[in-house]
C-alpha cells in the first residue's frame, strides 16, 4: 500500500481511514535504524540540527503497519540507501496525544489524595518485597500514588535499611551520611536527635533537591511515647485551595528562606514556595496563578479535541503540585526576594514595607494551612516496632514524632534512615511498569495464539 503524494511541508500519511500531515522533519528525528541509534547504548549518532530544513521525502510504502520513508537532502553523512522505519502505532499515538509511545510513556499510576479514614496504609513483608519484583512494583506504585507504605518483618541488622533503599535505587548522600540514626544524643545538631515532640516537616528542605523517598527502619522503640504521624500534605493543599484560593496563592507564590546554619561545618541555603507547583505553561504562555492556568489548559484540551481529535486528559489542581516544603526548624528569617524588590522600586513603597507585608501575608496563609495539616481526622498515627520499616515520600506526606522518654532506660527509641533521590525512584518505577505491561501483553498474545489452535 502507498501513501499519497507527499509535499515539501508535510508529508500526508492515510491512518485509520484518515490523512494526516506530518512535518519531514519529525518523522525524520523518530528514525531509530542502527546508523542513527546506537545499537548497544541506545543513544543518538546525529544531532536533530544536523537534519537539513529542506529535507523531503523520496517516497513512502506502508508495510505491515509500519512507515518505509526514504530521504532527500538526508542529513549529511548518511547515503541513499538509508530508510527511516515507523510502526503507525506510533503515529497514532502522536495524533492522538502528541506524544510518540515508548517505554518510557508507560502509565503511572495517578495520585490519590487520602486522610485518616481512607489512607489504607498497607504492610508488605520483607522476604518478598526484597525478592520478587511484582512486589516491589505494588510497593512503588503505591508509594507514588499514596506516598506511604511499610515494610514489616525486618531483620533488626544495620544494614537493612540499604538494602530496602537499594532496591528502588541508589541512596542519596548527605552531610548526614548514606544512612543515619536517629536517636536522642547530647548537644544534638538536629531536633531530630532529641526526646522533644517534632512537628510536621519536610526533610532536607534546605536542598535546592530534597530527597524524594525517606525510609526510617525501627531498630528499637521507647515504651513511652514516640509515635510517628504522617499527613497527605497535597490534601491539605488542596483542602485550602477550595476553602482560600488567596492564602492558597500566597503560599505557592511567595518564597520563603530555608537553612542548616552551623558555620563551623555546614551552610545550607534554599528558598523557595511551600506549595511548590508544576510550571503552569500552556503553549508559549506561562500563567502566574491556579486558576486562570486550569482554564485556559480546560479551553485548549477542548479546542485541540475539536480540531485535531487529540485525547488529552483534563487536569484538576492535584495535577498541578509538585512538592510540599514545610518544615518550622529549618525557618531562615523571611528576605524580599527579586520580585518585591522590583515592586518596592516601581513604587513609593518602602522595602522594609515590602518586608512588612509579604510576612503579614504569608504568616496569615502559614497558619491556615498548618491548621489544615493538624486536623485530627487528617493524621495516620503509628508506634513503630523493631522490625518495621516506613517508606514515605517527603516532598508531599509530612511527618512528625510525639515526644518519648528519654530516659526509658533499655529501652530508647532508635531508628536508622535513608534516602532516594526522585530520578532513580521513577526510572526504576517506568522499568517495573515496562516489564509488567510487557508481560501482559505476551500473556494475552499467547492467550489468542492457543485459542486459535485449539
Amino acid at each position: 500500500m502507498h501513501a499519497s503524494k507527499p509535499t515539501r511541508a508535510r508529508v500526508t500519511i492515510p491512518i485509520d481511514g484518515k490523512d494526516e500531515p506530518f512535518s519531514p522533519i519529525l518523522l525524520r528525528d523518530l528514525c531509530k535504524c542502527p546508523v542513527c541509534i546506537h545499537e548497544f547504548t541506545r543513544q543518538r549518532l546525529y544531532s536533530t540540527t544536523d537534519i537539513p530544513p529542506e529535507i523531503q521525502v523520496r517516497s513512502v510504502t506502508i508495510v505491515d503497519e509500519a512507515l518505509i520513508i526514504h530521504w532527500e537532502h538526508d542529513v549529511p553523512g548518511f547515503d541513499a540507501h538509508h530508510y527511516t522505519s515507523i510502526s503507525l502505532d506510533t503515529l497514532r499515538g502522536i495524533c492522538k496525544t502528541g506524544i510518540a509511545p515508548g517505554p518510557a510513556q508507560v502509565s503511572l499510576p495517578k495520585s490519590a489524595l487520602w486522610d485518616a479514614s481512607s489512607a489504607g496504609v498497607p504492610d508488605f513483608g520483607y522476604k518478598a518485597y526484597m525478592h520478587d519484583d511484582a512486589t516491589l512494583l505494588n510497593v512503588m506504585d503505591r508509594l507514588h500514588s499514596h506516598g506511604l507504605v511499610f515494610i514489616t518483618s525486618v531483620p533488626t541488622a544495620e544494614e537493612s535499611v540499604s538494602a530496602i533503599a537499594e532496591r528502588m535505587g541508589p541512596i542519596k548522600d548527605t552531610f548526614y551520611g548514606k544512612t543515619w540514626d536517629v536517636r536522642t544524643v547530647p548537644k544534638a545538631n538536629n531536633v531530630a536527635y532529641t526526646s522533644a515532640d517534632l512537628g510536621f516537616h519536610t526533610d532536607l528542605l534546605y536542598f535546592d533537591n530534597p530527597a524524594h523517598i525517606q525510609l526510617l527502619h525501627c531498630m528499637q522503640s521507647s515504651s513511652t511515647g514516640g509515635i510517628s504521624v504522617f499527613v497527605d500534605a497535597f490534601k491539605a493543599a488542596l483542602d485550602l485551595y477550595a476553602a482560600d484560593i488567596d492564602a492558597f496563592n500566597v503560599l505557592a507564590s511567595l518564597r520563603v528562606n530555608y537553612h542548616y546554619e552551623h558555620p563551623a561545618s555546614h551552610l545550607y541555603h534554599a528558598t523557595k514556595p511551600v506549595i511548590d507547583m508544576r510550571p503552569l505553561r500552556v503553549a508559549h504562555t506561562t500563567y502566574d496563578n491556579l486558576p486562570d492556568f486550569l482554564q485556559a489548559s480546560e479551553s485548549t484540551r477542548k479546542s485541540l479535541k475539536r480540531s485535531a481529535g487529540a485525547e488529552l486528559p483534563s487536569l484538576d489542581v492535584g495535577d498541578c503540585l509538585e512538592k510540599i516544603n514545610w518544615g518550622v526548624p529549618f525557618l531562615a528569617p523571611l528576605t524580599l526576594n527579586s520580585g518585591s524588590m522590583e515592586q518596592a522600586s516601581s513604587s513609593s513603597t518602602s522595602t522594609r514595607e515590602c518586608l512588612n507585608k509579604k510576612m503579614d501575608d504569608w504568616h496569615a496563609a502559614a497558619k491556615k494551612f498548618s491548621a489544615l495539616l493538624g486536623r485530627p481526622e487528617g493524621l495516620y498515627e503509628r508506634l513503630m516496632k523493631p522490625g518495621e520499616c516506613v517508606l514515605f515520600n517527603n516532598t508531599r506526606v509530612l511527618h512528625a514524632r510525639k515526644a518519648f522518654d528519654s530516659s526509658d532506660v533499655g529501652k530508647a527509641r532508635w531508628l536508622r534512615g535513608t534516602y532516594v533521590d526522585k530520578d532513580p525512584f521513577l526510572s526504576k518505577l517506568r522499568v517495573l511498569e515496562y516489564k509488567s505491561e510487557e508481560a501482559s501483553r505476551m500473556a494475552l498474545s499467547k492467550g489468542c495464539v492457543d485459542e486459535v489452535l485449539a
